[in-house]
């Protein structure tokens, strides 16, 4: 799996948070097995879609937030983790409030 963002950028997030190329190689792991469970529950409409034309589609801020997410469990920092999740679920929200 390919995430919407070059090897630098993966490579300075890793340095952001600390990580290991252990720690950096099982947050992608869990990033790609959260998206696949994602996409085996994808809508009928998405049925045709490769996971690989899906993943194409993921905007840079997607990436970024799960990267963030799971590298701070990786790194040992759980609680943060939770944190950033939760701020994240509340701000899409927020902003589907906005758009309705």
């Amino acid at each position: 799996m390919k995430l919407p963002v070059d090897d630098a950028t993966l490579a300075a997030w890793s340095t952001l948070l600390g990580l290991t190329d252990k720690q950096t190689a099982a947050t992608l792991t869990e990033i790609e097995n959260t998206l696949r469970i994602g996409y085996e529950h994808r809508p009928d409409e998405l049925r045709d879609t490769s996971f690989d034309q899906l993943i194409s589609d993921m905007d840079t801020d997607e990436a970024a937030l799960m990267f963030l997410i799971n590298g701070l469990r990786q790194a040992g920092y759980p609680a943060a983790a939770y944190d950033v999740e939760i701020r994240g679920i509340f701000a899409t929200l927020r902003d589907l409030q906005q758009t309705s």
